[in-house]
């Protein structure tokens, strides 16, 4: 598949998964990619807590939290001096933060801004962990059920219609190529599809080992007969997760590799991963 087409297909990505799995580093990887593939990006982290650095320094990027959401809201309504004196004293984030839904419903509105109206090519979303994503996807219903009309009912009725639309918003969910995490990934791709109307991207299977090279054998005993045995048996347990995988959810996968790296290095060898395997869809 075309790198560019498979990158503008939505306007926007969340990039989702379990801690552990290497979201972070999976998002800043596929931004990366479109960078490489001559797009304009935005990577908007939601919280900002991850360090990783990008191995293209110039990235646009954008920390989002509910306190920044409603302190630009008030002050496109005029009232900055006041939500300037009020964040001083935290009290921005003590209100965006007061009643159920609201955090996470300030974040998505602010998204579907950016959706609407941000220049850039692609918009790529590090997004929390995945029992957080769901809960912040389920956020515009939660509300409705208890505000019934207003502001905050119009804006949850937009993200909703946001949500149904795949040219504007997908999720893209990153799992471990293990039995738990996949389980994991399986039960937020049910949710966000079926209870949610979220559709889902490709899903990426991160950090897949390599088997025991072609040609290689063992020794009947000894350190590496008990070496290349392990790798064998770490391997068939991770071909029989992609199985789970394929059996449970529609969206073809991604698979990146183990690599012995950190930091920037790190997000460039997933970044190489991710364009090949792009490149490789049908």
């Amino acid at each position: 598949m075309d790198i560019r087409h498979f990158l503008t297909a939505s306007r926007a990505l969340i990039v989702a998964g379990k801690g552990g799995v290497g979201k972070s580093v999976v998002s800043k990887a596929l931004a990366t990619v479109a960078t490489d593939a001559g797009l304009s990006v935005l990577h908007v982290e939601i919280d900002g807590k991850d360090a990783t650095p990008f191995p293209v320094p110039s990235m646009d990027r954008l920390s989002l939290s509910a306190g920044s959401a409603l302190g630009e809201y008030l002050q496109g309504r005029g009232l900055g001096i006041l939500t300037r004196q009020l964040d001083r004293l935290g009290i921005v984030d003590l209100v965006a933060s007061t009643a159920p839904g609201i955090d996470d419903l300030l974040v998505l509105g602010k998204i579907k801004q950016l959706v609407r109206d941000d220049p850039h090519d692609v918009i790529i979303i590090d997004g929390p962990a995945a029992g957080h994503a769901v809960d912040l996807l389920r956020s515009p219903r939660t509300l409705k059920r208890t505000v019934r009309g207003g502001p905050i009912a119009q804006q949850a009725d937009d993200i909703l219609a946001m949500f149904a639309d795949a040219a504007r918003l997908r999720v893209m969910l990153v799992t471990r190529p293990a039995v738990t995490p996949v389980g994991e990934l399986v039960e937020t791709a049910r949710d966000i599809t079926d209870s949610l109307g979220v559709h889902l991207s490709p899903v990426v299977v991160n950090g897949l080992h390599q088997g025991v090279p072609a040609g290689v054998t063992a020794p009947a005993t000894g350190e590496l007969a008990r070496a290349l045995a392990y790798v064998e048996e770490r391997r068939g347990a991770e071909q029989d997760a992609l199985a789970v995988l394929s059996a449970a959810v529609d969206e073809p996968q991604l698979l990146t590799g183990h690599h012995v790296a950190s930091g920037a290095d790190l997000v460039s060898l997933v970044a190489g991963d991710l364009h090949d395997a792009i490149g490789d869809l049908a």
